[in-house]
């Protein structure tokens, strides 16, 4: 919207030089008109309106009715043959109520542009206003959580633990939040290395555990990119919780590619998966519901070591 936007040039431009730009366009379409009437022989106006019109729309009420007046003399100009007479005046006459009825529409038309233009503008603001009020809400309902976690049975705080994290992800989303024309995107890179450092900061393993995300420069709408970032959480949780047992060091990689589809996948080089079947629990059920709102499927690769979660979904 903001390239719609010829607005702000009465406000960055000096009358004088704003008046001599508007007499320029005139310029031009008095040319222009003079050469179509030396092609054909008939004399016009119509050449002329462009000019008062756009001369109105860019700058200011003043421009236009400067471009009218240069447009009602031109027009004067061109159709003189000798003589003052009815249809001559009439002529003329007609022409200037025409032009005057020009730099008016375009005065509306700019007025309509910039209230358009400023709503939008305010839009962005309260939006970017909800997003940063949501995101501390957030916040504060994830640390009242892990208060909470500090006083209940050991299995009811570690379930709460998770739910903070949870919450963390969702937090996260406002801060990798940009707001453009038609959607509302995430800058993925940047987020998953936020939500794997938050992990790892909450977990802190005590061997020596490193990751590394290797994502594209790619930009999801912040629903899709709300599930990959919770697939993410979840399967980097599982990694720390118990891929890497008695302080064994190790690796996890996080990757993100968006050609064809979107395609990520969380993997370790740990003790991997000890059966066949692929995992159970609270954490395997959120990241398959997860994997079918993204409308994908997901995949488990027993690495030697190791273990790849994989998920593809189609491209929207």
């Amino acid at each position: 919207m903001n390239r719609l936007d010829p607005l702000g040039l009465d406000r960055q431009l000096p009358i004088v030089i704003r008046y001599c730009v508007s007499a320029c366009i005139m310029l031009v379409c008095a040319v222009l008109q003079m050469a179509l009437q030396m092609q054909t022989g008939a004399t016009g106006y119509f050449l002329l309106l462009p000019g008062v019109f756009l001369s109105g729309l860019i700058f200011d009420r003043g421009s236009g009715v400067l471009a009218a007046v240069v447009a009602v003399g031109v027009g004067a100009y061109l159709s003189y043959s000798g003589g003052y007479g009815i249809d001559y005046l009439g002529m003329n006459a007609l022409f200037a109520i025409t032009a005057a009825g020009t730099a008016a529409v375009a005065e509306f038309q700019r007025a309509e542009l910039k209230r358009v233009v400023q709503a939008e503008k305010t839009k962005t603001v309260l939006l970017q206003e909800l997003a940063h009020r949501t995101k501390n809400n957030l916040a504060v309902l994830g640390a009242m959580i892990r208060l909470q976690a500090r006083d209940g049975a050991p299995g009811v705080g570690e379930a709460l633990e998770a739910t903070a994290r949870r919450l963390q992800v969702m937090a996260e989303l406002y801060d990798h939040l940009s707001l453009k024309p038609d959607t509302r995107l995430v800058a993925m890179r940047y987020f998953l290395n936020d939500v794997a450092e938050k992990v790892f900061q909450s977990l802190a393993p005590t061997g020596p555990v490193a990751f590394q995300v290797d994502c594209e420069n790619a930009d999801l709408p912040n629903q899709q990119a709300l599930a990959v970032g919770i697939i993410v959480n979840e399967l980097v949780t599982n990694c720390l919780k118990y891929a890497f047992p008695h302080d064994r060091p190790g690796h996890v990689m996080i990757t993100l590619a968006t050609r064809g589809g979107l395609d990520f996948s969380v993997s370790d080089n740990g003790v991997g998966l000890s059966k066949d079947t692929d995992p159970g629990g609270l954490g395997a059920r959120i990241v398959q519901l997860m994997t079918q709102q993204l409308e994908g499927e997901i995949v488990y690769e027993r690495l030697d070591p190791g273990l790849r979660v994989r998920v593809k979904a189609r491209p929207r």
